[in-house]
């Protein structure tokens, strides 16, 4: 018996942190993650408090394996660091497998139910506060595949995502579990089950709708350089602007009307800005197009990663200077204005690459009434399509369409649905480029009005839940302490009335 009871539990372990591995990560399998939590959620009421916390941290900590080469070879983070960003959130879903134990067996299944996805949500969104990276590592990315899913984030932001799928695997684990009377685990199929129907039916009836929209001409355009350009001498960087500047001569279609560059082509002093922004200009007039360029400007006052947008009549119509800058990687100074133009075709915003793993920036960019976001970005390769992906998700939250040209990753052409419209991987000493017809339309979001309310719901019930858990009395006490060998479901006396 004992050794039976090992095999279902290795196996329990096992099968999670498969799910876990394949279903997160930089390149994540959508539904993999639905099935993650099962196993160990599954069987935790039938073991020791202690013994189910270590088999599913053990489990999340297996999974997150599959981002080790990242971290510690791609992005080259310090070991305590490495540590704690795999240790860190294997606990917090050990805590929470605990959480959810606590209500099967207590025999309040509803709630079990409940538990994990508001309690996963309240981690999350307070881990993206307090985070400098916001909402790297968010599990709603993972999701980014199955664009039905991703529309709720049009109403709940990407919260909503993460809780869906973890209700539907808290769902099944209960219903797996044992646990309950008939009555009980009909109304948490039903429950459940409706939920996550309604928010396929939700996603589907989005893609299908179709708001009157206008079109815009997009090039993206991106050369892939090693390390020491962008960090060698100014005349270097000016040789590459001009590069690029031929480029955008030699292959922008008739017609087009953004040209989208990469971020920190180059870093140029004030003595060499003008130099470069007359080459734009002239490009810019000469295609018709207007340009947007990502280049670091040195000045007295400091360095700004900046975004520099040249109009169609040849003149430099803005310069938004990055928001958020990655902490110990970029020591320059960060912006804090929003720029949005009017342009025939609706209203632009500029932002660059980190500044749209904040989903605040770019609500406020919404409320600003902008329909496109044009943004250089400049990644590391092996995380291209992920953070693609993170700022696709701002564009359905906010209802605005994408350019983002990124070097080291992905051209990525979207509209305010997720769809990707044309999307290319950059490569190394040569150009790449797409050109593409991005729908436009003035769509404000329920999220894009409302913030993040869905987040503040779930941890005011989590702290419900909590506070439930921790002073109520716990009437069944006697038959848990017998049982934590061999689970008993300690719902038996409510079977028994029914």
């Amino acid at each position: 018996m004992r050794s039976r009871k090992l095999f279902f539990i290795a196996a329990a372990v096992l099968v999670s942190a498969s799910f876990a591995y394949f279903g997160t990560g930089l390149h994540p399998i959508w539904w993999a993650l639905w099935l993650a939590p099962i196993p160990v959620l599954a069987i935790s009421p039938r073991l020791r408090g202690s013994a189910a916390f270590l088999l599913a941290v053990c489990a999340w900590l297996i999974g997150e394996m599959n981002q080790w080469n990242y971290v510690r070879h791609a992005i080259e983070l310090p070991s305590q660091i490495t540590i704690l960003y795999f240790v860190v959130p294997a606990v917090v879903f050990g805590l929470g497998v605990l959480f959810v134990r606590g209500f099967i067996r207590r025999g309040s299944l509803l709630l079990a139910s409940l538990a994990l996805p508001v309690y996963w949500v309240a981690y999350e969104y307070l881990t993206a506060i307090a985070s400098p990276h916001s909402t790297w590592g968010n599990l709603a990315y993972t999701q980014m595949n199955c664009l039905p899913v991703i529309q709720v984030a049009a109403i709940t932001g990407l919260w909503g995502i993460s809780f869906i799928i973890f209700l539907f695997a808290t769902g099944v684990a209960v219903l797996s579990s044992g646990a309950g009377g008939p009555r009980q685990r009909r109304a948490v199929a039903v429950a459940v089950g409706f939920v996550v129907c309604a928010v396929f039916v939700f996603g589907k009836w989005r893609l299908q709708s179709n708001p009157p929209v206008q079109s815009v001409a997009v090039t993206l355009i991106a050369k892939d350089v090693p390390m020491s350009v962008y960090l060698g001498s100014e005349e270097q960087a000016l040789s590459l602007l001009g590069e690029y500047a031929a480029e955008i001569h030699r292959i922008t279609p008739a017609g087009t009307q953004a040209v989208v560059l990469p971020e920190k082509i180059g870093r140029i002093s004030e003595t060499a800005l003008a130099a470069v922004d007359s080459l734009y200009s002239s490009a810019a007039a000469a295609t018709r197009a207007a340009i947007v360029l990502g280049l670091v400007r040195k000045t007295p006052s400091g360095a700004f990663n900046s975004s520099r947008l040249y109009s169609v009549d040849g003149k430099l119509e803005a310069n938004y200077d990055k928001h958020h800058l990655i902490p110990g990687v970029e020591p320059e100074k960060p912006g804090d204005k929003l720029i949005v133009l009017d342009e025939p075709p609706g209203r632009w915003g500029l932002q660059i690459c980190k500044d749209m793993d904040f989903p605040r920036l770019s609500r406020e960019y919404a409320a600003e009434g902008a329909n496109l976001l044009l943004v250089p970005a400049w990644d590391f390769n092996l995380d291209g399509w992920l953070h693609a992906r993170m700022a696709v998700l701002r564009a359905v939250e906010n209802g605005f369409a994408l350019a983002r040209s990124a070097r080291n990753g992905l051209l990525t052409l979207s509209d305010n649905r997720g769809r990707i419209l044309v999307e290319r991987e950059t490569v190394p000493d040569r150009f790449v480029s797409i050109n593409g017809k991005l729908s436009v339309s003035r769509e404000q979001t329920f999220y894009s009005r409302t913030g993040d309310w869905f987040a503040w719901l779930c941890i005011a019930v989590f702290v419900s839940l909590l506070a439930f858990q921790l002073l109520a009395p716990y009437q069944q006490a006697g038959e848990i302490e017998r049982a934590h060998n061999g689970y008993e479901p300690t719902t038996m006396r409510s079977r028994s009335r029914e």
